[in-house]
């Protein structure tokens, strides 16, 4: 059965709200449109300067993407994916491979194609059963329950299909349900030294697509910054408006971006933030004990 999971996040109404204020002066302005390689704002990413973007806002994670400059989508979904306990231990090995690709070591010609797109490390639980499947002839289904047993650290399942991934699985009638490492030319040793490094990481292993939606995400909330800052700014703003240390954050931000925020007015104040001019307007619900 297909799993999807739905979530209600803040940030997706910042995005819409944001869109909304911009359509005022570029009515044919969609943030479905953006182009998703843009230079700026990997550029503004890169540099750090992320408050108010979407995941990348903790002082940890804007060290993380300064050190690595992130350059594509691509980066952004393993940066989300590796700034979590466990693949932790694997960041400062990629972002040496990803600045020197030439150091990059595969334990086995074919990982290559499988761990390629992240530097050789793995980062995704797809990539753990892409490694099943193909090192050992994993069909999918059992990739998976594998995995499952992987990330919840089943010990005895654990044993079981070390052998069979590295020696294979053979039926009654002697025909191979699973070939195994070793009967598909990988050498048991690596076969085994493979498995250890999948056992250690798949618990903390993050689902790819979570991760990828993310990213997007996080690259729009970036892009709207680095490009539409006044109608950004004043949509993050009301997106906290009972937040009385967000909305100091955002501000002090607004102030480094050039972007003056004027205090609210009785004939010019909405409900949130607006932008006026090429400044933005305080909300009046941001207003102590005024309520809606």
């Amino acid at each position: 059965l297909l799993k999807m999971d739905f979530l209600g996040l803040r940030n997706l109404s910042v995005i819409a709200n944001a869109q909304t204020q911009i359509q005022k002066r570029q009515p044919e302005f969609s943030i479905e449109q953006i182009p998703m390689n843009d230079k700026q704002t990997f550029a503004m990413i890169a540099s750090g300067a992320t408050e108010g973007v979407f995941q990348f806002e903790s002082a940890g994670m804007k060290s993380m993407i300064t050190q690595l400059k992130p350059e594509s989508i691509e980066d952004l979904i393993a940066v989300i994916s590796l700034y979590r306990p466990g693949p932790m231990d694997s960041i400062p090995r990629y972002i040496e491979n990803r600045h020197n690709t030439g150091k990059i070591q595969y334990k086995h010609p074919l990982l290559k194609e499988i761990l390629e797109v992240t530097y050789g490390c793995i980062v995704y639980q797809e990539q753990v059963m892409q490694i099943f499947r193909t090192l050992a002839g994993y069909s999918l289904g059992r990739a998976d329950i594998v995995r499952r047993a992987m990330s919840k650290k089943k010990a005895d399942v654990m044993e079981k299909e070390r052998k069979i991934f590295i020696y294979g699985l053979q039926k009654e009638d002697g025909t191979w349900e699973v070939e195994g490492c070793v009967n598909r030319g990988v050498d048991e040793q690596i076969a085994a030294s493979i498995f250890g490094e999948m056992e250690s990481f798949a618990s903390y292993a993050f689902n790819k697509s979570h991760a990828a939606a993310y990213a997007v995400l996080s690259y729009q909330t970036a892009f709207l910054k680095c490009h539409h800052p006044k109608e950004y700014m004043a949509a993050l703003l009301t997106s906290v408006l009972d937040n009385a240390n967000k909305i100091a954050i955002y501000t002090a931000e607004c102030a480094r971006l050039g972007i003056r925020v004027l205090p609210p007015h009785v004939n010019t104040s909405e409900n949130g933030f607006t932008v006026v001019g090429d400044d933005i307007r305080f909300g009046l619900l941001a207003v102590k004990n005024l309520g809606k």
